[in-house]
Parts: structure tokens; sequence; C-alpha cells
């Protein structure tokens, strides 16, 4: 890891739905520094969405899988966030 304040690698997820309520709960266990260990992770936190927002997380997922898998992807250029992933 490097000293990016905002890099907190997951270390899984759990995932839970609830059909009746259409909602889709998610958590992402999370190292917060580099010497942690895994069992140690920090469970975080649940976050609820509804299934809609819930495809657009997968979509938004696969492109931006598809952008570093693309031949043009430049892995050594700045890691900086992608504004066009935002979703507000």
């Amino acid at each position: 890891m490097n000293d990016d304040p905002f890099l907190f690698p997951i270390t899984g997820w759990e995932m839970k739905s609830a059909p009746i309520e259409g909602i889709v709960s998610i958590r992402f266990p999370f190292l917060t520094h580099e010497n942690q260990k895994l069992a140690e992770a920090d469970p975080g936190r649940h976050y609820v969405m509804q299934a809609e927002q819930a495809r657009e997380l997968r979509d938004a997922l696969s492109r931006a899988i598809e952008r570093i898998e693309s031949p043009e992807f430049d892995p050594s250029a700045p890691a900086e966030m992608d504004r066009c992933l935002l979703i507000y």
C-alpha cells in the first residue's frame, strides 16, 4: 500500500437480499493499514440499495473492468478517480 489515505483494500464482501422489500445489502470488510492481518480486517458497514441501484453498480463495475482490460489502458498513468463512474 502507499500513503494514499483513501486506499482501504477490501478483503471480501457480504451480500444479502430482501426480495419482498426489493433491496440488496452489501458490506465490504477492509484493511486499515498495511501491517493488518486479514483476520483483523475492519468488518465495514452495511450499505443498502434498491435493486435498480444494484444493477447500476454492477454495470459501473463492468465498465471499469472493461476499461482496465482495454488495450488503451495505461497502468503507468497517475491513479485518479474516474469521475465518469461516479453516480449521485
